[in-house]
């Protein structure tokens, strides 16, 4: 994809939204993902339950959550709990993404408003947005909904959310973000989608996916916007 067509998706949304867990902060690097995923599992074999032969291997704890909801729904709730306090944890040992503060002061200066839009929980989210001081730049926030794993990208509604918060349609957004659920949340809701691809092989992988346009930077897409005020 060339920055031309970065340029040209970006000059036409009204609204950007962006994912947490990679184009804002990595956060687990603090507390790895599987750290807590094994966490979690351990939660589920403490209340009797027999994990599934394909949970038992997962190393991510949202994927955990979300199958929890399939073969053990009346733990969902207990999970939740549980889970966004390890979220919490997370964020204040996360690692922020480079170029993100310019990003976000750049979509100020244009006048273009952001919504953070995640699989991770608000109240991680807005933990990590005050301890990195940047919540004023943001429209708002849009996490997982609790109790609801079947709610989470790349279901379009927390999409939807977003859009209303800032008043645009979907198709005048669009949705910056690093992951397969990412891209098919955005053409699941009608916006647009531009791939994070930070780490090798991420822009094949996300392209199928469906984004729209890649890049590899923060830093890249700030420049962006400036230039196309």
């Amino acid at each position: 994809m060339t920055a031309g067509t970065l340029a040209e998706i970006l000059r036409e949304s009204r609204a950007i939204l962006l994912d947490f867990d990679g184009p804002v902060c990595d956060v687990f690097a603090g507390l790895p993902a599987p750290v807590v995923a094994a966490r979690l599992k351990q939660l589920l074999q403490d209340e009797g339950v027999e994990l599934p032969r394909d949970v038992v291997s997962l190393g991510d704890p949202l994927k955990v959550l979300r199958r929890t909801a399939v073969f053990a729904p009346e733990l969902v709730d207990k999970m939740e709990t549980v889970f966004v306090g390890y979220e919490v944890e997370a964020v204040n040992r996360a690692e922020i993404t480079p170029g993100v503060r310019d990003l976000l002061g750049a979509c100020a200066e244009a006048g273009r408003p952001v919504v953070i839009v995640s699989n991770n929980s608000e109240r991680a989210i807005e933990a990590f947005l005050d301890l990195a001081e940047l919540r004023e730049r943001v429209a708002g926030v849009v996490g997982r909904p609790i109790g609801n794993p079947a709610g989470m990208k790349p279901d379009p509604r927390l999409v939807f959310r977003a859009c209303e918060l800032v008043d645009a349609r979907p198709g005048e957004t669009v949705l910056i973000g690093d992951s397969d659920f990412d891209m098919q949340a955005a053409a699941n809701a009608g916006a647009r989608s531009i791939a994070y691809a930070n780490k090798p092989g991420k822009e094949t992988r996300l392209v199928q996916a469906g984004a729209d346009a890649v890049t590899r930077s923060m830093q890249e897409l700030a420049g962006i916007v400036r230039a196309s005020r």
